[in-house]
């Protein structure tokens, strides 16, 4: 089974919760990178995620970054601690991020009926391929 998740409505999405709209771009199939400007005369903020491994239980993660930009996602991770999800685990010292799915209340029951196999970056799209369990 596939569902595919366009980068517009994560733009929604983020826009809605936090007040700030990101663009995405497509780097290769494993690699999305993530810009946000935030004013006229401010350089603009740039990460690259890369999804490293996958398993049924865990999304490893690494993202790449400047040094400042670094100092600022180690900044918000600490503000933002309380309002991150127990299934997400961000180390800002190693720049990695492990997602762990099966710990997301609201998606407690959907785990007892599918497995994620893959996720994978096209133009404009995040492709997610579940299988039965």
């Amino acid at each position: 089974m596939n569902a595919v998740i366009t980068y517009k409505e994560i733009s929604d999405f983020i826009e809605k919760e936090f007040k700030f709209r990101p663009k995405f771009s497509t780097v290769d199939q494993k690699r999305v990178e993530l810009s946000y400007k935030p004013g006229v005369f401010l350089p603009a903020i740039e990460v690259k995620f890369h999804i490293e491994a996958m398993r049924k239980d865990v999304i490893c993660m690494s993202y790449e970054c400047g040094s400042a930009t670094s100092m600022m996602i180690a900044g918000v991770v600490a503000y933002l601690e309380e309002r991150i999800p127990s299934g997400v685990e961000v180390n800002t010292a190693d720049m990695r991020i492990n997602i762990y799915p099966q710990r997301f209340a609201q998606l407690e029951k959907v785990w007892q009926y599918v497995l994620l196999s893959d996720i994978s970056f096209e133009e404009g799209k995040v492709n997610v391929s579940l299988s039965l369990a």
